[in-house]
């Protein structure tokens, strides 16, 4: 009897230790097969065409699987490599995607395949947008080139310093109305002291239902007062403007007779070839698109619109004169400068610091008419070699932005 049990003892060990050893197997083979089933994956990002001096290091890179969605995050190193390592096989989307102050970096593959036990590698190629792009104001010409021009040939130069093509369909274009600082002036925020606004006497619309005007990148558009060619009969031609080329011109002599009042056919001449700006409001006192001299000048959304109840009274102090002026809120003005009359006549600013938050002027002296001078923004060096294409700088502050130019320089930075 003794001798049975222990013989059915042996027997239940020995299949006891058969169970474990069986399982000790099934274990191991489920662990092969858990690494078996992984793989790695190599990510080198590489800078896209013509970027250039952009750091590719500390670049968040995700990969997300694309049939469970799971998701795995890393930054590169100094390389602009970086390594998912012992990852499900399958398919997975990358992404890659940096921000600085400047710019925007950000780059897409997908479907890449990660196989089992191997390192995938691929190469991300990643783009960079610079921040403040859009379009901004390149130049204000209002100075005069000669006693026969007068004042006829200035014009507004609109730029566009994005990588695609804008529309400028809409927008307005305002003189921001105030005194320079010359020796009389009234400070313009001494009498009207809400600086969430500028104030205009002269503003125009561009026509357009959407895709009429279009800006391509690193180009510009220039809305000149009369698209005249002012070399013809010169004495000076090389001193004079042709502004046949203009985008679009300025003539309100029809608007205003419609509204009973009286154009003014010595500064307005209207060529037929060159399409109108619309009118959209002028101070009674005025009788054509006048800008300042020296012109401060916004560039308007064209989401924005205008009523009677933008309009409100502005009297200087000690004067008889109100004049009557349409408030643009800050927030709908894409782009300004404030030009005035000299280095020292900051607190006759017209246009409010979230703007602009410096002025540029065209000489010491204050010294304007006629002198051929222009107020020009400079080239952004940096950015320009960086993203391989005209960049204009844009800081909102136009005493760095701008500088005072001898003579014109329409479509001076066109790509």
């Amino acid at each position: 009897m003794k001798s049975n049990i222990l013989r059915k003892t042996g027997v239940t060990k020995s299949i006891i230790a058969i169970v474990l050893f069986a399982a000790t197997l099934v274990g191991c083979s489920s662990d092969d097969d858990s690494v078996a089933n992984l793989g790695n994956l190599q990510v080198q990002l590489e800078l896209a065409a013509g970027l250039s001096d952009i750091s590719l290091e500390g670049v968040d890179v995700s990969i997300t699987n694309t049939v469970d969605n799971a998701t795995l995050n890393l930054t590169t190193d100094a390389t602009g490599a970086v390594t998912f390592s012992n990852i499900s096989v399958g398919t997975y989307n990358i992404v890659a995607t940096s921000t600085t102050d400047d710019y925007q970096l950000s780059g897409t593959a997908n479907n890449v395949s990660v196989a089992i036990q191997e390192t995938t590698q691929t190469t991300l190629e990643v783009n960079a947008t610079n921040f403040n792009a859009g379009l901004v104001i390149k130049e204000v010409y209002t100075a005069g080139s000669g006693y026969i021009t007068l004042l006829k040939d200035s014009f507004i130069e609109i730029f566009n310093n994005s990588s695609e093509t804008l529309y400028a369909d809409g927008m307005y274009i305002a003189n921001v109305f105030g005194g320079s600082g010359a020796s009389g002036d009234t400070p313009l925020y001494s009498i009207l002291t809400d600086t969430d606004y500028v104030y205009t006497d002269v503003m125009s619309q561009i026509p357009g239902s959407g895709t009429d005007y279009p800006v391509a990148s690193g180009q510009s558009i220039v809305i000149a007062l009369n698209a005249i060619n002012f070399k013809e009969g010169s004495a000076n031609p090389d001193g004079e403007l042709d502004n046949t080329d203009a985008t679009l011109e300025h003539y309100s002599i029809d608007w205003l007779e419609a509204q009973g009042r009286t154009g003014n056919s010595f500064f307005e001449l209207d060529n037929p070839s060159v399409p109108n700006m619309t009118n959209t409001y002028m101070f009674e006192g005025t009788n054509f698109f006048r800008l300042s001299l020296p012109a401060s000048v916004v560039l308007v959304s064209s989401e924005a619109s205008f009523g009677d109840s933008e309009i409100v009274d502005y009297t200087a102090t000690g004067s008889t004169t109100t004049y009557k002026l349409m408030k643009i809120s800050v927030d709908l003005v894409v782009d300004g400068v404030d030009i005035l009359d000299n280095s020292a006549s900051a607190e006759f600013k017209r246009i409010p610091n979230a703007i602009d938050a410096g002025f540029t002027f065209l000489t010491e002296d204050g010294a304007i008419s006629y002198t051929g001078l222009s107020n020009r923004r400079k080239i952004d060096e940096t950015a320009t070699a960086r993203f391989g294409r005209t960049i204009l700088l844009d800081t909102n502050n136009s005493t760095v932005d701008f500088e005072a130019i001898n003579f014109p320089d329409k479509y001076g930075y066109n790509n």
